[in-house]
């Protein structure tokens, strides 16, 4: 699909998704990411978030990292956000993968939510927005996605 198209697309979904909200995507939004910015607006529009879904103030950089960081959210005195994902694990990660870190960074850039490392008495996280710095164990999967999901959208 090009990207006009899949850009144009992306305009349509957003604005049908809210009562009187416009949804906007920068066209910094690389196109193996803006999939998941839909997904991530239509999975809070499911679980009743009322959220000014402001993606224009978002955008993506696929870097090479020389680090364990496989993406981060950095925030700018404008207010614009930049997510940075590394190209390496992005080219080796399945879908789920790549939705668990961009819901995990959207959740720093659109929600305002920091980490939290809360577990489970088996040592699970409770949430998406775990450190990843392995204090409790992640298990992000198609049989717990809906209660990560929930969490993270409360």
């Amino acid at each position: 699909m090009n990207r006009t198209l899949l850009f144009s697309l992306c305009i349509l979904l957003f604005t049908q998704c809210g009562d009187s909200d416009t949804y906007i995507l920068k066209e910094e939004v690389d196109e193996e990411i803006i999939g998941y910015f839909i997904s991530f607006a239509l999975e809070g529009e499911l679980r009743g978030r009322s959220i000014n879904w402001n993606f224009e103030k978002v955008s993506t950089e696929f870097v090479d990292s020389d680090s364990d960081v496989i993406g981060n959210c950095m925030t700018f005195s404008d207010g614009t956000n930049l997510i940075n994902v590394d190209k390496t694990y992005w080219n080796a990660s399945s879908d789920l993968k790549k939705e668990f870190l961009i819901f995990h960074e959207l959740g720093h850039c659109v929600l305002e939510r920091s980490h939290t490392n809360a577990a489970t008495a088996r040592g699970t996280c409770k949430s998406i927005m775990n450190s990843g710095e392995n204090i409790c164990i992640t298990n992000y999967s198609f049989s717990t996605r809906d209660a990560y999901l929930d969490e993270l959208f409360l």
